[in-house]
């Protein structure tokens, strides 16, 4: 059984319990200034008796990997992960412990165009371990409780403190243009951290780096909410780039067709998890560049998380489809208007 499957089953008892999985866009997350930041983030809810099963049955989950990364990858939009992808999926060792709570590295994926890590996080008894972006106001099942109250209210009613966690990682040592993470809730006290990064591209050679998981407390004792200091432990992790192909180096039939900017080279290659695009910019108009807000890849879907640097790179990720001989990028505004068309020819030069 898989973990979509128990969480159907689990679910169908009773829909008033059911999350909205929340979807960012990177239409959405589009900012002028270049930043890693959370841009998309997905949350499933369970009821009590979800909890009560994956507590109860919580070797048969771990043994059918129902938390593991091919799993936690998979959604609707872009289906299962490619099993070339799968097999390059490596397990971690590294563990560490904080103040009532310890963290372990599960597994690791990294291609040109995308790095993704998941995080144990587990804390005592007297923790209600909550993701990063919740608040004492946040309903009960963001962590997989029924009922119609809040975090703070259940942390008052049971002397609990809630324990919120998030992982990081190094954005400037892998290359990172956006980054977001996916929690999924095994107990009250265990969550399953799922970051997924999308990168300029690197070195092929192993990467010695860290994952940082930052914990804060919040006690209903607590005066403000924001008074308590986070609290890290680094766990060290070694990435390996699976092998990518080059599809090819474009060059723009016009460079100054888009509004407020001059293209180069588009670069597209295809990694493990798909189609990785690379466009080279430069803003020569700044009040035209700021009505920029995505592109879109004719014949291409992207399903990772895309950046627009307007003096850099606009970076996508993970793409299914086929673009054709001669690329056509297609450029919007913030009205999801079309301002630019532009064909792009292959080049003989890298």
């Amino acid at each position: 059984m898989t973990r979509q499957q128990l969480s159907a089953i689990i679910c169908n008892i009773d829909d008033r319990h059911i999350a909205e999985a929340i979807v960012y866009q990177p239409e959405e997350a589009f900012s002028s200034r270049q930043k890693i930041s959370p841009i998309r983030k997905k949350r499933i809810a369970t009821l009590a008796l979800a909890a009560v099963l994956i507590l109860s049955l919580g070797i048969v989950a771990y043994a059918a990997n129902l938390f593991g990364l091919r799993e936690l990858y998979s959604n609707p939009n872009r289906g299962d992960m490619p099993d070339e992808a799968a097999d390059l999926i490596v397990s971690q060792s590294a563990k560490t412990e904080g103040t009532g709570w310890s963290a372990r590295v599960l597994e690791t994926f990294c291609d040109e165009g995308t790095v993704l890590v998941t995080v144990q996080v587990s804390a005592d008894s007297q923790y209600l371990v909550v993701p990063i972006d919740e608040d004492p106001n946040s309903p009960l099942w963001t962590i997989g409780l029924p009922g119609e109250g809040t975090l703070g209210d259940y942390a008052r009613r049971e002397g609990k403190t809630l324990l919120f966690a998030e992982a990081v990682l190094d954005g400037e040592a892998l290359g990172l243009t956006t980054a977001g993470m996916n929690f999924e809730s095994i107990s009250p006290r265990e969550m399953v951290i799922c970051f997924e990064g999308t990168r300029k591209g690197g070195a092929s050679a192993p990467v010695e780096t860290n994952c940082t998981v930052v914990v804060v407390t919040w006690s209903p004792e607590a005066q403000n909410a924001d008074s308590a200091l986070p609290e890290r432990c680094e766990l060290p992790i070694t990435l390996v780039e699976g092998k990518s192909t080059p599809l090819g180096t474009y060059i723009p039939t016009d460079p100054h067709s888009l509004p407020g900017f001059e293209l180069g080279k588009l670069i597209l290659t295809q990694t493990p998890l798909g189609i990785s695009l690379q466009l080279q910019m430069h803003v020569i108009d700044e009040e035209k560049a700021e009505t920029l807000l995505t592109l879109r890849l004719d014949g291409v879907e992207f399903h990772g998380s895309g950046s627009i640097d307007p003096n850099g790179y606009a970076i996508f990720g993970q793409g299914q489809g086929d673009f054709g001989e001669n690329p056509i990028i297609r450029f919007y505004d913030w009205d999801k208007q079309l301002i630019g068309e532009i064909v792009f020819q292959k080049s003989s030069e890298p």
